[in-house]
C-alpha cells in the first residue's frame, strides 16, 4: 500500500515537470500516507474509541434536555475524497445516566474518521447515542460544507447542507423537537 503513495508523488512530479512548483511535490507520498492514517480509520479503530468514550457514563437524575455543540468535525467525501466540514449539535434527555460532556465531541469526531456521506454520519451518530445511552430521546443536527461542491462540479463553496436525525421523544414529541431545533438554530 505504501507504494501507492510513492507512485502518486512520482505521477504528480512528472505531470508538472518543468513547472516552477513541481519540486513542492517532494514528500507528498509521506504526507498522503499520514492523511490516510489520520482521516481514514478502520471500523475497529472507530468502534474501540467510541466504546472508550462510553466508559464515561455516570448515574445522574438530570432529566431535562442537554445540547452540546457546535462541534467542528472534519471528514472526507467518500465519492471525491475531498474535505467536508461539519458543525455538529447533539442533544438528549437522559434517563438516569449522563455522558461526560467532552465525550459528545469525541464521539462525533471519532465517527467521522473515515470517508462518509453526511446523511449516513448523521443517522449513525444518532443511533450510537441512542443505543449506548438509552435516553428518552436524541437529536443530531449537522450543517455541512462539502469540498466537492466548493472546488469542483457546481463550484459553490458557501452552500450548506443540513441533515438531522431525531430519535425517541425528539421525534415523537413536537414540543421536544421544537425545543431542540430552536436551541441549535439559535
Amino acid at each position: 500500500m505504501d507504494d501507492v503513495f510513492d507512485e502518486l508523488e512520482v505521477v504528480l512530479r512528472e505531470r508538472y515537470y518543468g513547472w516552477e512548483g513541481a519540486e513542492q511535490f517532494e514528500g507528498s507520498g509521506g504526507r498522503l500516507r499520514r492523511l490516510v492514517d489520520e482521516m481514514c480509520w478502520t471500523s475497529s479503530q472507530i468502534e474501540d474509541e467510541v466504546a472508550r468514550c462510553f466508559e464515561a457514563v455516570f448515574p445522574e437524575g438530570y432529566d431535562e434536555m442537554l445540547v452540546s455543540g457546535p462541534a467542528d468535525v472534519w471528514t472526507l467525501c467518500p465519492h471525491h475524497l475531498l474535505p467536508v466540514g461539519f458543525k455538529c449539535w447533539m442533544g438528549y434527555i437522559p434517563n438516569g445516566m449522563v455522558l461526560g460532556l467532552s465525550k459528545f465531541t469525541r464521539v462525533a469526531v471519532t465517527m467521522a474518521k473515515r470517508p462518509i456521506m453526511q446523511e449516513q454520519y448523521t443517522r449513525e451518530l444518532a443511533d450510537v447515542l441512542m443505543g449506548k445511552l438509552k435516553p428518552e430521546g436524541v437529536g443530531v443536527y449537522i450543517v455541512g460544507k462539502h469540498g466537492c461542491m466548493g472546488c469542483r462540479g457546481v463550484q459553490q463553496p458557501n452552500v450548506e447542507v443540513v441533515t438531522s436525525a431525531l430519535k425517541g421523544s425528539f421525534k415523537d414529541d413536537p414540543t421536544v423537537r421544537e425545543e431542540f431545533l430552536s436551541i441549535v438554530r439559535g
